[in-house]
């Protein structure tokens, strides 16, 4: 594969405790990377740089010239001390980088990381190859900090900061970062003691493991690397993938593990090309597994390797040649050999969760992963497939409740084509089957908790349940989604709303969805410039997702950017779980009414209105309160009460409908959902 290679200064910034600034008070937070966007952006277009990747609350950033790059580093720390002032760490290192699949690698790009990684507020560090650039130009003074040995770096690195007026010198002796374990004299001699104590007969019992290497991580956290097919048959597809997500499943459930990356961040590396150890960097893992899957017939062959990135060495291996029938117990005994390997301590409770199985029939496993493999592509088509394969894993084991929850979850969304007062019975009828043969399932409950919401209005319900679900598993990103969505819809607690939604996030920042929820959170919570920062990352996650531009139009709209929000408008796709007939045509309705063009919005109305493929009454009450037709719009919303619409939802936090709030029959609406 062709790789761009270049010699460039690099630049790291990141934001220090942006996480907790974030928890702490969201305002603040968002001035903060505001602020921070702003002066980076423009800083580096000053000094002829390129930001190569914006993480949000960091960035990676070239320059041809070194003395631009330190400028630049200069100029921002000078410019985020005036209020609102911006907390950040800057590593500059000149090295070598090379580009692949659109991702910037490279020894130059891991040691400017690194040397970041040691910063502190108003302080700019660099590498000894800065610092020989610099010694001949007055402009900058500089004072070395002393050598480190950094992770996965060789050599020792020597460390230099700007010592200019104005700028702060870090102490050594508190500074943190991305460093090599020093190991304890006293541990190595206890451990030599030890080994004399247990005596010559216990050492060649032991042998094969102490011959083994050891963890050496700090901290318990591991990434599991997508499961690869030996052939390259596609038709297998969902059993790699059904395996990679159940074992990450299995671990992030341990409490001895600090961090398991949810499914789909790892997702990306699939096939990878790259080297592990930088994978595992990009996760920010101490520990990562990989390995490969090859099912022919009723055989199936399993390979792992589980390395520990700090001494790049396998600590454990794997090679199981068995039958399809013993898959399972070969998924537990992995996700436990793992954990043993990471000195990770198992509570009774681990132990217990390891050796659970949801079915002692492969074959209805194998069924059960064709049909959430099919359930995530999240299309009419699929999710068809996705039915037939979940009641096929049914008749091979009646009693399959993570099945009966795969069916319970296609019925919610409208993806069957079915209104809500159809399609919920169904999947209360399959969330009881499911919980009748495990009262603490995880995925039913956080349907029926989202069901309790969405359909009955039961919002103290609904908030108990899902509150269970995150007790049961902290790391089930739906349960954070829909007790957030709830308490910022009701109106509860916004700011902990949006806190919840933050935890999904963080469990999962890559899903296209996750990223929409987000943004529609922060929109109805009144935070529009947050709310598009998410709506367009769900947008370059997946363009094809129909929700997203939808209130990314309506932030258009509220900024009264009516060019911009038509455009957005009519880029919504055409298929999805909602069709373009509610989303577009009702969308482009309401747009024209508020911008004032309404006798084309009377248009528009009358086309949706002659378009029986679908009839979302709470969509036309929107079209109609942009012409200012209240009457005909409470008409249809009692009509959406009526059909049970999942919109309602929204109804209490929707600027849209803001201007009923003083209408009776609006307040009676309100009043009838318990909102």
């Amino acid at each position: 594969m062709y790789q761009e290679r270049q010699l460039a200064a690099i630049l790291f910034t990141d934001i220090i405790n942006s996480t907790a600034i974030m928890q702490k008070d969201e305002g603040i937070a968002i001035a903060v990377n505001k602020r921070y966007t702003s002066v980076l952006k423009q800083s580096v277009a000053v000094h002829n740089g390129r930001i190569l990747n914006d993480y949000g609350d960091g960035s990676l950033c070239a320059f041809a010239s070194t003395t631009q790059a330190v400028r630049c580093a200069m100029d921002m720390q000078r410019q985020l001390q005036t209020e609102p002032k911006v907390p950040l760490r800057v590593g500059l290192h000149v090295g070598e980088m090379f580009f692949e699949e659109g991702k910037v690698f490279g020894d130059g790009v891991n040691v400017a990381s690194r040397i970041q990684s040691l910063g502190t507020a108003n302080c700019v560090l660099f590498s000894a190859e800065v610092n020989n650039k610099l010694k001949n130009q007055h402009e900058f003074k500089t004072t070395t900090i002393g050598k480190f040995q950094f992770k996965n770096v060789d050599e020792l690195i020597e460390v230099f900061a700007i010592s200019n007026e104005g700028f702060e010198l870090p102490d050594k002796k508190k500074m943190e970062g991305k460093l090599k374990e020093k190991k304890s004299f006293r541990s190595v001699i206890m451990l030599v003691l030890l080994f004399l104590i247990l005596g010559t007969g216990t050492f060649f019992m032991y042998r094969h493991y102490l011959g083994r290497p050891g963890f050496t991580g700090k901290e318990k956290s591991i990434a599991v690397l997508p499961f690869e097919a030996v052939s390259s048959a596609k038709e297998n597809d969902y059993i790699n993938d059904g395996f990679t997500i159940d074992i990450i499943d299995k671990l992030s459930k341990l409490s001895g593990l600090t961090e398991v990356p949810a499914w789909a961040r790892v997702k990306l590396y699939k096939n990878f090309k790259t080297n592990i150890i930088d994978i595992a960097n990009e996760l920010g893992v101490a520990a990562i597994l990989t390995g490969t899957i090859q099912k022919q017939g009723e055989r199936v062959r399993i390979t792992a390797d589980l390395t520990d990135v700090n001494s790049g060495k396998t600590i454990w291996h794997t090679d199981e040649d068995s039958k399809w029938g013993d898959v399972l117990t070969i998924q537990n005994e992995v996700a436990g050999k793992i954990a043993t390997s990471l000195s990770a301590h198992l509570t009774e409770a681990d132990q217990k969760d390891l050796k659970k199985k949801y079915t002692e029939n492969a074959e209805a496993y194998n069924y059960y992963l064709k049909g959430r493999y099919f359930w995530d592509n999240r299309t009419p088509t699929t999710f068809d497939s996705a039915e037939f394969n979940y009641k096929k894993a049914i008749d091979l084991d009646p009693n399959y409740s993570l099945a009966y929850a795969g069916l319970a979850d296609l019925y919610p969304y409208n993806q069957k084509g079915l209104s809500q007062l159809e399609a919920i019975p169904i999947a209360m009828d399959y969330i009881n089957k499911a919980l009748s043969i495990d009262s603490l399932l995880v995925p039913a409950l956080a349907t029926l908790g989202l069901i309790q919401s969405i359909y009955d209005h039961d919002w103290e319900k609904s908030k108990a349940t899902l509150e269970k679900v995150i007790r049961l598993d902290p790391k089930y990103q739906w349960g954070h989604i829909f007790l957030g969505n709830l308490l910022v819809y009701t109106g509860e607690n916004p700011k902990e709303g949006i806190a919840e939604s933050r935890i999904a996030y963080e469990l999962d920042p890559l899903s296209a969805s996750i990223n929409w929820i987000l943004g529609r959170n922060f929109y109805y919570a009144g935070q529009i410039d947050s709310a598009e920062k998410y709506l367009k990352k769900a947008i370059v996650l997946n363009p094809r997702f129909p929700s997203t531009r939808n209130w990314l139009a309506r932030i258009f709209i509220q900024r009264k950017d009516f060019a911009q929000a038509m455009d957005t408008i009519r880029k919504i796709p055409p298929s999805g779980n909602i069709t373009n007939v509610e989303y577009q045509g009702t969308l482009l309705a309401y747009a024209y009414a508020v911008s004032g063009n309404r006798s084309q919005a009377r248009i528009e109305i009358e086309k949706l209105l002659k378009d029986k493929s679908f009839y979302a009454h709470y969509y036309i009450a929107m079209a109609y309160v942009g012409i200012n037709e209240f009457k005909l719009a409470l008409d249809e919303l009692e009509k959406s009460v009526q059909d049970k619409e999942i919109f309602l939802y929204f109804l209490k936090v929707d600027p849209v409908f803001f201007p009923l709030k003083n209408e009776p029959r609006f307040q009676a609406i309100l009043k009838e959902l318990n909102l």
